[in-house]
């Protein structure tokens, strides 16, 4: 059915009106016609909606592909770090002693040298001796750096400090869970409903809290997040996660 076919009909309810006659009956084919195409314009409308609910679908389902390989990758990650902290730790004590080594104070003997952390006071002595008196090939050892420019002074305490924030940093790794954004999205387009207990709560310590149901009332009272942190002893970073998240109740500034 066209808009020729509704033309061709109006043309004959014109005609049968100017003949005085009954046009009951095209009326109702008007109306089917009319309805048919409306139908199909609805169709094909829908048939977009469907289109635009499975390309939804499948990005979710790559999203998801992409988050189990991440998770996977995470958690090598952190099983060779747990493998190989020990070790690093065990570094700590004699990377300590070279430091020790850099700060001391050296006795120099008579014909012996024994630069390390600070030449300034043997160069002061070396002035005041005629070079005439020492051997032609005399030459002192010091500790230098390889990178061109870099000077050696105290960077045995800096390297120190360097492993032990890294050590520090490794240490405190953990596999934390991201959760999806909320976004205003046309209800013809939302995907089925996904089950009650999603991936978020099952991993939320809230959620998993013994007195999870007192912490929500608190939450839900409005209640500082201090307080509840004090009270129950979980942080507010997460309280306000768990708000936000699983209670739906908005994000809260952590400094409440």
């Amino acid at each position: 059915m066209t808009t020729d076919t509704i033309k061709a009909i109006q043309k004959q309810i014109v005609a049968k009106i100017e003949a005085g006659e009954d046009v009951s009956e095209l009326t109702r084919q008007l109306a089917r016609v009319r309805a048919e195409i409306a139908a199909q314009v609805e169709v094909q409308e829908l048939r977009k909606i469907a289109e635009q609910r499975q390309a939804l679908r499948d990005r979710a389902e790559a999203v998801k592909v992409k988050a189990k390989k991440q998770g996977e990758a995470i958690d090598r990650f952190l099983t060779s770090r747990d493998n190989i902290l020990p070790q690093l730790l065990a570094l700590i004590e004699p990377v300590k002693e070279l430091a020790k080594m850099g700060m001391a104070s050296w006795e120099r003997d008579p014909g012996e040298c024994y630069l390390y952390n600070d030449s300034g006071p043997f160069q002061g002595d070396m002035r005041g001796i005629p070079i005439q008196l020492l051997p032609q090939d005399f030459k002192c050892p010091t500790l230098e750096m390889t990178a061109p420019g870099e000077r050696s002074f105290g960077k045995a305490s800096e390297a120190l400090r360097y492993f032990e924030a890294c050590i520090g940093i490794l240490a405190n790794f953990r596999k934390g869970y991201m959760t999806a954004y909320s976004q205003p999205t046309d209800d013809s387009l939302l995907l089925d409903n996904e089950p009650e207990t999603s991936e978020v709560e099952l991993n939320c310590r809230v959620c998993n809290h013994e007195k999870v149901a007192e912490i929500n009332k608190a939450l839900q009272n409005s209640r500082s997040l201090r307080d509840i942190e004090t009270e129950f002893n979980v942080s507010r970073s997460t309280l306000s996660r768990h708000k936000n998240n699983c209670l739906n109740l908005g994000a809260v500034r952590l400094h409440e």
